[in-house]
């Protein structure tokens, strides 16, 4: 029988889920705002799926040694009484009922693809050569829920069949639909850098592997589900729920920069919320590597585009400062500061021109933080370290501790 729904929650609460990199002591828990806003139309939002996660799902569940029987993380009570305590099998967890759409689908869409194309998407963690996992196939899975549809396939939460039954979402890409649109470099280049990142604010990617049709991607599941929705839901963010996402978003962006990776697609859509409310950059697909420090590809979304790339020119990762301006805009005000829903040229030219227009009601401590970031020169832009300790930032940061 299932573990109840409330008891696997409490043991959720009572665990400390370590990750590989340092998560600042002051970060918060998730909180919400009774703020609307037409900006975003009003979707329902995912059902209580964080409920759902055992208290398995650590951020590395794949260690090349087994873990210690006596870990902590599996026994949390271990780490905090002197006399040893009866160890309790945990239950499995109901993770939902799988509706067959991997073999639908596969019936239906996808075809082989062969030659080079082939070569570039057989993709397998098991024989990369510098963190190589076990070897993996659908069938180490228990298939669970739906959790979303992307542009080449499904999104499913999924068990290991193996101890000690890690949750995980697994998502789906057709190799075919990924060569006739083209992006089998960016494909390659986003599980690439992405399987290489460890922060608390960034998507773990565990592990790949392939078959003759689809690639599948085993990624870190995100409890509370897509950022988007919540705002959705609420129309915007208060000051002071922004301010928490704002700070993991610059504190994640340090990181990714600090490796010579630019994002270059910051949007709600691309943001996801872990189980105690943290965000979660979890698209890599427009991101680059780029020690050179200058690229030319204009990508990304309209809305956040820096003037730079609608001027044709050389961009550096100073485009994702100018994003997270837009995102902060964003989160505060329900739409992007420069949208022109009427016309697509009135929004290029208003972010050629950083025509930047607050309305009333916004802090001016917030409105210093977004003029500062949307720069029309790049250098000029705040820096990420200084947005992490803006009076705004800080101002908030005393009411995050739970």
């Amino acid at each position: 029988m299932a573990a109840s729904i409330g008891s696997v929650t409490r043991q959720i609460a009572a665990l400390e889920i370590s990750t590989t990199t340092k998560k600042p002591s002051n970060l918060p828990s998730s909180s919400s705002s009774s703020s609307f806003r037409p900006g975003h139309v009003k979707q329902n939002s995912q059902t209580n799926v964080s409920k759902l996660l055992t208290k398995f799902s650590a951020p590395n569940p794949f260690p090349n040694t087994k873990p210690a029987t006596s870990s902590s993380l599996r026994n949390p009570l271990a780490a905090t009484t002197t006399e040893k305590p009866a160890i309790k099998t945990p239950r499995p967890l109901d993770i939902g009922s799988y509706d067959g759409g991997l073999e639908t689908d596969n019936e239906k869409r996808g075809e082989k693809v062969y030659g080079e194309a082939a070569d570039d998407l057989a993709l397998d963690s098991s024989v990369n050569g510098k963190n190589p996992t076990r070897e993996w196939t659908l069938h180490d899975f228990d298939m669970g829920r739906p959790l979303g549809k992307g542009k080449f396939g499904r999104v499913y939460m999924v068990r290991t069949k193996s101890e000690p039954k890690y949750i995980l979402a697994l998502k789906t890409l057709y190799k075919s639909e990924i060569v006739q649109s083209r992006v089998e470099k960016q494909i390659r280049r986003e599980i690439e850098i992405q399987q290489n990142l460890r922060h608390p604010n960034v998507l773990r990617l565990y592990g790949y592997f392939h078959d003759e049709k689809r690639i599948f991607l085993m990624l870190e599941f995100a409890g509370k589900g897509e950022l988007y929705k919540q705002l959705s839901k609420y129309g915007r963010f208060s000051e002071r729920r922004s301010a928490k996402y704002i700070y993991q978003m610059a504190d994640a962006l340090i990181y990714l920069h600090g490796k010579h990776v630019i994002h270059r697609d910051i949007k709600p859509e691309n943001l996801l919320l872990g189980i105690n409310g943290e965000l979660k950059i979890g698209d890599f697909g427009w991101s680059v590597h780029a020690p050179g420090n200058r690229r030319k590809t204009l990508c990304g979304t309209l809305d956040y585009l820096p003037p730079e790339m609608v001027e044709g020119k050389d961009h550096t990762e100073r485009v994702d400062h100018w994003a997270l301006g837009v995102l902060t805009y964003e989160f505060l005000v329900g739409n992007p500061p420069f949208e022109d829903k009427n016309s697509v040229n009135n929004t290029y030219r208003k972010i050629a021109k950083v025509d930047l227009r607050f309305p009333k009601g916004l802090s001016p401590e917030v409105q210093d933080l977004i003029s500062r970031l949307l720069q029309h020169d790049p250098p000029k832009r705040l820096a990420l370290d200084q947005v992490i300790s803006h009076p705004w930032i800080l101002q908030h940061s005393k009411s995050w501790a739970p």
